[in-house]
């Protein structure tokens, strides 16, 4: 089950004995400098679970291709430019990843 974001504040406030609304403004805060960052096309690290990296994605030309089913040529439009964000996992993320056997029983 996906924690949601009223367990996090709870859980948060629980743990660091904040009360709620202190835990609710911190995340604002932190989730409007990360926004601000990322809008900057900076590089963000959150602690040391995941890296966010905004990427710019080069625009394709148009090409042709091949439809797999019929054999048939088909022309692929281009595409334009885009600004991408990406999402790394750091160590610690990693690290705590379950194992298959209990990853299976959670997810089915």
């Amino acid at each position: 089950m996906a924690l949601t974001q009223t367990q996090l504040i709870a859980k948060l406030a629980e743990e660091t004995e904040l009360t709620k609304a202190e835990v609710k403004t911190v995340l604002t805060a932190l989730e409007e400098t990360i926004l601000s960052e990322i809008n900057e096309a900076e590089k963000v690290k959150i602690g040391s679970l995941v890296q966010l990296q905004v990427k710019l994605k080069p625009a394709t030309k148009e090409r042709e291709g091949r439809n797999p089913a019929t054999g048939e040529t088909i022309t692929i439009a281009a595409k334009p430019a885009s600004v991408q964000l990406k999402a790394r996992p750091l160590a610690k993320a990693k690290n705590a990843l379950p194992t298959v056997q209990k990853a299976k029983k959670v997810l089915g």
